[in-house]
């Protein structure tokens, strides 16, 4: 694992839109879990301006949710609708291309075990991008999450409801609606993808960091499995860093 220390949030954003437009040149097929969130924001505004000057074509990215809060969050997605507005509708990705969860579905369970061979018939997620919970969570993984967990429906904790609800802009999309039961890529799932992005913002993410970074691996910090990983870089502004 790589840690990255940004001298800011603007430079974060550089640093992450380079490279996921790097990914998308050298495999444009990429397939890729694709995040939501405060910190991916400015990613895909730095990604839109380039895209007049400078255009990737997106057309065959093959894109997967991180995440997704069940109802009653909005039926196209609390997450999926942000990646929706700030990535997708301007970046021309095919909707057959899109892999959003369906948490309207009566048996979450089959659904997230089809969401699995999903990402298996695609061969395998090339890159997952995400960012780090307040009590260093990775997608809706919680603390004591075990190493080997697939997709899966997930309670979140009252505190990450709460961290949740205050993102404004999202909230005000979902029409302030946000559930405490989510379905997310599991544990396993995100580490055996090819490569693990996580951006860190904020001086609010500093302890979150520090135990990821220090903390004995184990399922008590899911982050830590990031240190496990093959190929995994962590991009953090300077307010974040230890």
């Amino acid at each position: 694992m790589k840690l990255v220390v940004c001298r800011d949030g603007e430079e974060l954003a550089e640093l992450a839109s380079a490279l996921f437009r790097d990914r998308v040149r050298q495999r444009p097929e990429l397939a890729i879990a694709a995040p939501a969130g405060r910190t991916p924001r400015r990613m895909y505004a730095r990604m839109r301006e380039l895209q007049a000057a400078d255009p990737v074509d997106y057309s065959r990215v093959r894109i997967f949710s991180v995440d997704e809060l069940c109802p009653p969050a909005p039926p196209e997605g609390y997450f999926w609708s942000q990646v929706r507005r700030e990535f997708l509708d301007w970046a021309g990705v095919p909707e057959v291309r899109c892999r959003p969860f369906a948490v309207a579905a009566e048996d979450l369970h089959d659904m997230c075990r089809a969401y699995e061979r999903a990402i298996e018939e695609a061969g395998g997620l090339d890159l997952v991008m995400l960012g780090l919970g307040p009590n260093a969570h990775l997608a809706s993984n919680e603390p004591g999450s075990p190493f080997d967990s697939r997709v899966r429906p997930v309670p979140l904790l009252p505190q990450t409801v709460d961290y949740i609800l205050t993102d404004g802009v999202n909230l005000a999309a979902a029409g302030g609606a946000a559930s405490g039961l989510a379905v997310t890529l599991g544990l396993d799932t995100i580490a055996r993808a090819r490569e693990v992005v996580v951006l860190v913002s904020g001086a609010a993410k500093r302890q979150a960091l520090r135990r990821l970074l220090e903390a004995p691996v184990g399922p008590d910090v899911p982050a830590t499995m990031l240190r496990l990983h093959h190929r995994c870089v962590v991009l953090a502004d300077r307010d974040a860093a230890p």
